[in-house]
């Protein structure tokens, strides 16, 4: 079972970190890199197995921020919610991104529509779950790049409006 995630470390910009489970044991794979390790409870913490070397691990949950401590060190990590980042237009006014792999369940616009900041564009169903992703900002739909039933991947481009400057 694989999961991937968006993690921004001690306020720097996220990337993506996929996990991969194989039984006790995970592969976790950032910036293309694998690191194979194992994570178990131990008294108050854990005990963390990283390639080769061992270390008690410390971690506290707050919200979306996680504390943590292990190595000699201290980091603060943010989980970015795909579903949010979307809802909030994604990296870019322009195009709205698919926040991770599913199907397109309703389309609410089609290319030449005007829509205002917030507005639905899509609906997708992901895990089961199904998320409406809305405009970032108001202006005119270039492209609607799927129809209802199509799957797509995680990063595809869903719905894209003019670059503001034509839009004006």
């Amino acid at each position: 079972m694989s999961s991937a995630f968006e993690i921004g470390l001690d306020g720097a910009t996220p990337r993506t970190v996929d996990v991969a489970r194989h039984g006790d044991r995970a592969t976790v794979t950032i910036d293309g890199r694998d690191y194979h390790c194992a994570l178990r409870p131990a008294g108050d913490g854990y005990e963390l197995t990283l390639e080769d070397r061992t270390e008690p691990m410390w971690i506290v949950v707050d919200a979306d921020r996680i504390h943590l401590h292990a190595f000699g060190q201290a980091w603060s990590a943010t989980l970015v919610d795909p579903v949010e980042s979307a809802r909030a237009g994604g990296t870019t006014s322009d195009t709205t991104l698919a926040p991770m792999p599913g199907t397109i369940v309703a389309v609410s616009v089609a290319a030449g529509d005007a829509v205002a900041k917030g507005q639905p564009l899509v609906v997708i169903e992901s895990m089961k779950m199904q998320s409406e992703l809305v405009a970032e900002r108001g202006g005119v739909v270039a492209s609607v790049f799927h129809a209802v039933g199509d799957t797509f991947d995680r990063g595809a481009p869903l719905v894209a409006l003019e670059p503001e400057e034509e839009a004006a």
